[in-house]
């Protein structure tokens, strides 16, 4: 009789030999059934009977019905040892490996991988977690961490309030210069008050170039952190975000 005949001749006449034979199950047997959809704890009870009665291929079988109406994960290694036992190891490591990736602790997992071996099947080795790498994209900019384009900017600004204090300057010596009393000193002061007024007109002009190219930077530097670029293999794209 085929596999196939056979699995469905047990379709029909198992039920009434698992009724009669469910009270001869150990308590942790017994747990193991009443874990299953009924119609799934028929098929697993007549395999556990003929399991014991080392008939491998009807355990075999109906264990495989069982786990086709009811997917327990126990269900598959009862199945690839009735497949073992039965010498049809090829299939039984099917059934291994399908019940080593389930969800099982360490040592149910260890005993998988023995039975793999001992039919001559690759064990497969412990695969450790996969680290998450969470991708946060391009560090953030900071502007007042960019110590160049800070730099510039202090050293714009110092130059710039240097440029103020000579316009002060010339103010108080213009003013002197009309206060004088003598032509003299009144020529003398005026000259300073025109040299201190064009030092400041410098500093001032200075100081905003120099503030400007540290602005110029920041935008610069944070351009260049948000910039984004992908490629193909054959062409290169960048993006801004701004």
């Amino acid at each position: 009789m085929s596999r196939r005949l056979l699995l469905a001749a047990l379709l029909l006449a198992s039920p009434a030999h698992a009724d009669e034979g469910a009270n001869a199950l150990d308590a942790r047997t017994q747990k193991m059934a009443d874990s299953l959809k009924p119609d799934a704890r028929t098929h697993f009870i007549t395999g556990y009977q003929a399991f014991n009665d080392k008939d491998f291929k009807t355990a075999s079988i109906e264990f495989e019905i069982a786990y086709k109406i009811d997917p327990e994960v126990p269900l598959l290694f009862t199945w690839a040892q009735s497949e073992r036992l039965g010498g049809n190891c090829p299939h039984a490591l099917e059934l291994y490996q399908k019940y080593l990736y389930s969800d099982i602790n360490r040592d149910q997992a260890d005993y998988a991988r023995h039975w793999i071996d001992a039919c001559g099947g690759v064990v497969p080795t412990k695969i450790a977690p996969k680290s998450i790498v969470v991708d946060t994209g391009p560090p953030r900019y900071v502007w007042y961490k960019d110590k160049p384009a800070d730099a510039l900017v202090v050293g714009g600004a110092a130059v710039v309030a240097v440029g103020i204090v000579f316009f002060v300057k010339a103010g108080h010596s213009a003013n002197a210069a009309d206060a004088a009393m003598f032509l003299d000193d009144h020529a003398r002061l005026r000259d300073d008050a025109i040299h201190q007024r064009d030092l400041g007109i410098g500093a001032t002009i200075a100081g905003v170039v120099i503030a400007g190219a540290g602005v110029g930077l920041y935008l610069y530097d944070a351009h260049q952190h948000s910039a984004m670029i992908s490629s193909d293999g054959k062409s290169v794209a960048l993006a801004f975000q701004f």
